[in-house]
């Protein structure tokens, strides 16, 4: 699907407004999933309409399919409009429903009628609930057939008096899935009934009366979908407080986004849970950042961590660190996580090592400096020239001292430094004697005395990258 875009009568209001027959008429009858999509799409037309459509999925967190499925069920309302060739969706003016019942066929409908009467003898069904059952099926080419067994299906859950809006509800749902055929709504319907004793178990611990279609919907979402078994389900659920089903699905959809499928694994997770909102409240404190809600944070940062080896205490003082060194963000500590976690350093002994190492390592940058007659403090660059030398080229260190100490004359000596290593290390010098022997006669000499070479062709340069590559 393309751009969402407002009509031009909308947009010459240039404002965000929700029509009060939305709110009325259209609001209470709708998918909760749908209204989201509705206002939200609205706010990202005016913005940025060209981008709107994956804005609205990225926002909601749900996927493009239940978008388009939501901009379809509006344009069966009449409030907006799907271009055929683009797929772009327009907004239109809000029309009160008293207003905009569409014509159809009576003849068309007349067993669809007569069938209607027989499933609610005593019901005085009006023209606005015909309408909707024919909208419904035209829309989304359901059968006249699947579409009453649908209807006998919501009357055995709800009994004669259940609304039509949520027998459209379901209709649609069956359509989003598929299932528009006589034999194939039936076939969905059976596999629903398949798990009612396993889900009565669930709505009772949630503390509710009924099952309904959502429940049942619901139940194979988690199930088949996500890989929930029935036991975990039923835990779960026993678990909620408030919130009822909605919540029990919000649960099981996290624990699935945080790969936790067994009730042991969301046991240990909930055990764990209060320990993990004080780790996280201690690292954003050190760090200086500081976060109403921990959830985010938790399951983007912290547990990620933990899942890579680093330990509570361990996290803390990197944080500690980071705050020192000016990388003041989670995002800046979970990129040096990151790097110690690549070279193995995850434990608060193997960490503590490590800094020590690189402070004994300036401690002989800072020697060589001395020797060098540098006078500065020690930057990331000459920690990068000393790995290279000594893990690189495997240059003694009394080999890199005695080079220093003949580069204190020259007017760049870190330079000169470099030049003469590298040269040596080419001669394959590798003590003292063999330096003062070598002396600096290796050095490249100026360019006017040299002539370099700098038309290389294309396999050359491809060729020496490949090898430098190689030798990293």
């Amino acid at each position: 699907m393309g751009s969402i875009r407002i009509s031009e009568s909308l947009a010459n209001k240039q404002k965000l407004t929700v029509d009060g027959a939305f709110i009325t008429e259209y609001m209470p009858s709708a998918p909760e999933n749908y209204v989201k999509i509705y206002l939200t799409g609205l706010f990202c037309a005016l913005s940025s309409p060209d981008r709107a459509f994956e804005t609205v999925a990225a926002r909601l967190f749900c996927d493009e399919k239940t978008v388009s499925e939501a901009f379809l069920y509006w344009q069966e309302q009449g409030l907006v409009h799907i271009a055929a060739d683009s797929g772009a969706v327009e907004y239109l003016p809000v029309v009160p429903r008293s207003r905009q019942i569409r014509k159809f066929s009576k003849e068309k409908y007349r067993a669809f009628n007569d069938q209607l009467h027989a499933l609610f003898p005593s019901r005085n069904i009006l023209p606005a609930e015909y309408n909707e059952y024919y909208s419904v099926m035209e829309t989304f080419n359901i059968e006249i057939e699947a579409m009453l067994t649908i209807i006998g299906y919501c009357k055995q859950l709800k009994g004669e008096d259940i609304n039509y809006a949520y027998i459209a509800a379901v209709a649609r749902n069956f359509a989003a899935e598929g299932y528009v055929t006589f034999d194939r709504v039936n076939e969905k319907i059976s596999e629903l009934e398949l798990y009612t004793d396993e889900l009565r178990a669930v709505v009772k611990a949630v503390g509710k009366k009924n099952i309904d279609h959502e429940d049942r919907r619901l139940y194979i979402k988690w199930t088949k979908s996500l890989g929930f078994d029935s036991a975990t389900v039923i835990q779960v659920a026993k678990q909620i407080k408030k919130g009822g089903m909605g919540r029990l699905d919000s649960k099981l959809t996290k624990y699935y986004e945080l790969h936790l499928f067994t009730a042991a694994e969301i046991n240990n997770y909930e055990k764990k849970r209060d320990e993990l909102y004080e780790l996280t409240k201690n690292v954003n404190r050190i760090i200086g950042v500081y976060y109403e809600q921990l959830d985010y944070v938790i399951e983007t940062y912290t547990l990620k961590w933990l899942d890579m080896g680093f330990d509570a205490q361990t996290l803390e003082n990197v944080a500690d660190y980071c705050f020192k060194h000016g990388l003041r963000t989670l995002e800046a500590m979970n990129d040096t996580l990151k790097k110690f976690y690549k070279k193995g350093v995850v434990t608060g002994e193997s960490i503590a090592e490590f800094v020590l190492d690189a402070a004994r390592s300036d401690d002989e940058i800072k020697e060589i400096f001395e020797a060098a007659g540098v006078s500065r403090a020690v930057t990331s660059r000459d920690r990068d020239y000393f790995r290279t030398w000594t893990y690189g080229w495997n240059m003694p260190k009394e080999v890199i001292l005695y080079a220093a100490s003949q580069s204190k004359k020259a007017d760049s000596p870190l330079s000169y430094l470099n030049s003469v290593l590298a040269a040596w290390h080419e001669k394959g010098v590798s003590t003292v004697e063999a330096a003062k022997k070598e002396g600096s006669s290796a050095i490249v000499k100026p360019a006017a005395e040299h002539r370099i070479v700098t038309n290389f062709s294309a396999d050359e340069i491809n060729a020496a990258f490949a090898k430098l590559n190689e030798e990293l």
